[in-house]
């Protein structure tokens, strides 16, 4: 056993006698209990493994083959991209054009909105034609660049522009709303008045604190911004505010306005210095007269146009339920402003039917995500219009007539507000009135 002597050779299991120190051919060992099996099996075992690295290979090859062509892909070939929808812009904002088939989208003739003014660019012809105005070479632009550089955080990107500095191309900054800021403290930063936030961002109140991550509208400079409404004119936005002028407005060159009579619908333009007109005096009753005695003049004396006529019945309400008033006419805003609307609450109401107030013409539709949200405005006649905002629906379009108690629109929560409710305004040749003078609420 293991042990080779003369003439004795162990193969397997078995004993081969004979010659001393002879080899025996390989026929003569048994097949698969000797070399020959040893070897049969050794050949198969290598075969299989051989198949197994040849298509791991291959599998390999191939998913490297797929990552390259994902990643690098061959020139010219092309890659589906999402169609946008095309926009044409003046100065700042400006309508969607929509084709044909998409009417679906359509908001009529008005002015829509992006979901944000960030978004917001310029046309490139009157963006060369700023590029190419006079700055005076020896301007200093360090105080620009040293107040530049505390608002840089308005474009979401840490950094602006120096051509945008020292000439803006918009007339306005979009704030997002930081953790522990206040209306008066985010007016001190943009070097304005906390009338100017106030009045362009007409939901908002000088509280303590405001909600984190608003959307606010700064103006570059005191003044207000007015949204340019389908078929508005320099002059008769003019007309809606004091202490401005058509020249003035020209002149701020942010504006880039080159015909004043023909404005494109759902551009801002700032009014520098300009106010909102204070609130209109109730309307007087009729006066009552005393009998007439022969020979008397019996005609009614003149009066002072100041307080707005009489509606007769002009209006009705524009909600069929709500709770009650959260926000009545007249409640201090703070800098002076107040609350130029009534709120009607409508927790528990979701999605309300919005009717209109009066019979009139759809003048104003938009689509914001800051201030009144989603609104419209109708021209009531006679110098009145009324206003319905934070709707989550919009169901009618520039130039539309209504009919008092016709269907307009869906309340919710657009824009500027911490409940659902209903904002409505009137107002008097751009002057507000308290919709309770007019609306047995």
């Amino acid at each position: 056993h293991g042990l080779r002597v003369a003439g004795v050779k162990k193969v397997s299991d078995h004993v081969v006698i004979g010659e001393p120190d002879t080899e025996l051919p390989a026929q003569a060992i048994t097949p698969g209990l000797g070399t020959r099996g040893a070897r049969t099996r050794s050949h198969t075992h290598g075969v299989r493994h051989g198949r197994v690295v040849v298509h791991v290979l291959i599998v390999a090859l191939a998913a490297c083959a797929v990552l390259l062509a994902t990643r690098f892909p061959q020139p010219g070939s092309a890659i589906e991209r999402p169609t946008l929808p095309s926009f044409a812009y003046s100065g700042v904002a400006g309508s969607v054009r929509l084709d044909a088939s998409d009417t679906y989208l359509r908001p009529g003739a008005s002015a829509r909105t992006l979901p944000s003014v960030a978004m917001l660019t310029r046309q490139s012809d009157v963006a060369s034609v700023r590029a190419s105005g006079g700055v005076a070479p020896t301007a200093s632009f360090s105080s620009g660049v040293s107040t530049a550089t505390a608002r840089a955080a308005t474009d979401g990107t840490g950094m602006t522009g120096l051509a945008d500095i020292v000439d803006p191309m918009q007339p306005f900054f979009v704030y997002v709303t930081q953790p522990g800021d206040t209306v008066s403290a985010i007016a001190a930063s943009f070097g304005v008045e906390t009338g100017t936030i106030l009045d362009n961002n007409p939901t908002l109140s000088d509280g303590n604190l405001i909600t984190t991550g608003l959307e606010i509208l700064v103006p570059r400079t005191d003044g207000i911004l007015h949204r340019v409404a389908f078929g508005e004119t320099l002059a008769s936005i003019v007309n809606q505010y004091d202490n401005i002028t058509a020249d003035a407005v020209v002149a701020f060159r942010s504006n880039s306005i080159v015909d004043p009579e023909n404005l494109e619908s759902g551009r801002f333009v700032l009014l520098p210095g300009a106010t909102e007109k204070p609130p209109a005096p109730p309307p007087s009753p009729p006066a009552q007269q005393p009998p007439a005695q022969d020979g008397q003049d019996t005609s009614p004396p003149p009066r002072d146009v100041g307080p707005p006529p009489p509606a007769d019945g002009r209006f009705r309400n524009p909600l069929a339920a709500y709770h009650a008033i959260s926000d009545p006419f007249g409640t201090p805003r703070g800098g002076g402003r107040i609350h130029t609307g009534i709120d009607l609450d409508l927790y528990g109401f979701w999605n309300s039917p919005i009717y209109s107030a009066c019979d009139g013409t759809v003048i104003r539709t938009e689509w914001l995500t800051y201030g009144y949200g989603y609104y419209i405005v109708v021209d009531c006649g006679g110098g009145y219009t009324t206003l319905y905002a934070h709707l989550s629906q919009i169901d009618v379009s520039v130039g539309q007539r209504v009919s008092a108690g016709s269907h307009i629109g869906v309340s919710g929560l657009t824009g500027f507000t911490t409940g659902e409710h209903l904002h409505f305004e009137i107002r008097y040749n751009g002057a507000p009135v308290n919709p309770a003078n007019y609306i047995n609420f």
